[in-house]
C-alpha cells in the first residue's frame, strides 16, 4: 500500500522538497493500516477529499476489512432538556459511540433543514428526513456530514422507509420506500433508487397479509430486501427490492406478544422478541428432509432464551437494540440509561457499555452496527450531494 509523494505536498516548493524522495512512499499495508486505524473515523471519512491518491489509499480493500464496527443510534431525551446542550427538547438525537465508552450526539448543523425537518426513518447510519408540509425528502449522513435531496415523488406518502445495507452486494446503493395508498392486502408503493435517481410505481400484494398490520417501525434491510413484521397473521413479510417488490411471507415461530424485531446475523434471519420477562432469539434455518438431499424447508429454531431480570440491574426495563452481524450470541441492549453488550451464551454483560453525558436520560429506539469502511464509500456517488 503506497502513497505517491505528490499526495502529501501542496506547497509551491514541492519540487525542491520532494526531489530527493522516491516516487512512492511505501509504508506497507500493516503499518499504514495501524496509523489510519488510530485516527477518529470522522477524520478518516473526510480525508477522502484530500486527493485521489489519498482516497485510493484509505479505500484499499485490506484496510477496509480491518476497520472496526461503528455503532450509531437514534434516541429521544426522556426529559425536557436536550442532553447534548442543543436545546432540542423532545427532538430525536443521532448519536455515535466514541472513545471512552461515551455516546455523543452528532451536530446536524451542516444540514440546512436540521431544525425543522421531520425524521421519517433511519437505517444503518443514514437518516431519511422530510421538509414539513412538503413531499420533499432528504437522505442525511451525520457521520460524513453530507446530504442529498431526492426528486419529488408523484404521490404523498402515508408511510416512508429507508433501506440501506452496507453489508450487501451493493453497499453504495439505498432505496426509499413510500407507501402512498393502502389496499386490503397490499399497497400502492413508490420506490426511489439512488442508482437511477428516479421513483418507480408498483402495486404490491403482501401475500395475504392485512395491510393495516404491517409495521414500518420494525423494518429491517438485508441484501436487497426489506423485511417488515406484521400481526395479521403474525409473520415476516420480505419485499424484494430488485424483483419488482415481490413479497414472500414467513410465519413467526409463536404469537407476537410484546416487542419484536427482525435482524440478520451470520447471513441468517433472526427474530428477537420480549414480553418484558423473557428475551428470546430465534434463527431461521434450512431443514433438509432426510429422504432427499435437495428438498428442504425453512424452520425457526430457538437459539437463546434469557430472563430479563438476569440482564438488568434491579429488574429495570430492558430493550433489544441490535445483534452482532457475525456473532448471533452477542446482542446490544438498552437499559436505563446506557447501552450494553450482552453475551446470551454466557448470560453475562461482556463489559462493554456506553453511557451518555452525566445525568442524561435518553431512550434509544434504533441502533446499528455497521463496518466503519461503509463511510469510506460514498453512498451518494450516483447523484448530487452537499457536504459541510
Amino acid at each position: 500500500m503506497a502513497i505517491p509523494k505528490s499526495s502529501s505536498v501542496d506547497s509551491d516548493t514541492s519540487a525542491t522538497v520532494t526531489s530527493f524522495l522516491p516516487e512512492e512512499i511505501d509504508l506497507g499495508g500493516d503499518l499504514l493500516a495501524e496509523v489510519i486505524l488510530k485516527l477518529p473515523l470522522d477524520s478518516v471519512a473526510r480525508s477522502r477529499a484530500v486527493s485521489k491518491n489519498w482516497c485510493a489509499a484509505i479505500s484499499d480493500r485490506y484496510l477496509r476489512r480491518r476497520l472496526p464496527l461503528h455503532m450509531s443510534m437514534i434516541c429521544f431525551p426522556d426529559n425536557d432538556d436536550d442532553p447534548f446542550g442543543g436545546g432540542g427538547g423532545g427532538m430525536p438525537v443521532f448519536a455515535c459511540a466514541s472513545e471512552g465508552s461515551r455516546l455523543e450526539g452528532r451536530d446536524l448543523g451542516f444540514f440546512p433543514l436540521h431544525e425543522r425537518a421531520v425524521v421519517c426513518d433511519g437505517c444503518n447510519g443514514l437518516l431519511l428526513c422530510r421538509a414539513p408540509g412538503t413531499p420533499d425528502f432528504y437522505v442525511v449522513s451525520p457521520v460524513t456530514r453530507s446530504w442529498a435531496a431526492l426528486p419529488r415523488p408523484a404521490k404523498d406518502a402515508s408511510l416512508s422507509a429507508l433501506a440501506f445495507d452496507p453489508f450487501g452486494s451493493s453497499p453504495q446503493r439505498y432505496h426509499v420506500i413510500n407507501f402512498s395508498g393502502w389496499r386490503e392486502r397490499g399497497a400502492a408503493v413508490e420506490v426511489f433508487s439512488s442508482e437511477t435517481r428516479a421513483w418507480t410505481a408498483h402495486e404490491v400484494e403482501f401475500g395475504g397479509v392485512s395491510a393495516g398490520s404491517l409495521s414500518g417501525a420494525s423494518m429491517h434491510c438485508h441484501d436487497g430486501a426489506a423485511y417488515f413484521l406484521a400481526s395479521d397473521p403474525d409473520c415476516v413479510v420480505r419485499m424484494d427490492l430488485a424483483a419488482g417488490l415481490a413479497c414472500t411471507v414467513v410465519a413467526l415461530p409463536e404469537t407476537a406478544d410484546g416487542e419484536g424485531r427482525v435482524t440478520h446475523s451470520g447471513g441468517r434471519l433472526h427474530y428477537v422478541c420480549s414480553d418484558g420477562e423473557l428475551l428470546q432469539v430465534w434463527a431461521l434455518e434450512e431443514d433438509v428432509h432426510p429422504s432427499s438431499a435437495t428438498a428442504s424447508r425453512q424452520r425457526w429454531r430457538l437459539k437463546h432464551a434469557v430472563r430479563v431480570g438476569d440482564v438488568s440491574e434491579g429488574g429495570s426495563e430492558v430493550r433489544f437494540l441490535a445483534m452482532h452481524p457475525e456473532k448471533d450470541a452477542v446482542v446490544y441492549l438498552w437499559s436505563p440509561w446506557k447501552v450494553v453488550e450482552y453475551d446470551l451464551s454466557r448470560r453475562e454483560v461482556t463489559g462493554a457499555a456506553w453511557e451518555f453525558a452525566k445525568g442524561a436520560r435518553n431512550r434509544v429506539v434504533k441502533t446499528w452496527l455497521v463496518p466503519s469502511s461503509c463511510y469510506l464509500s460514498d453512498c451518494f456517488v450516483h447523484g448530487p450531494v452537499a457536504r459541510s
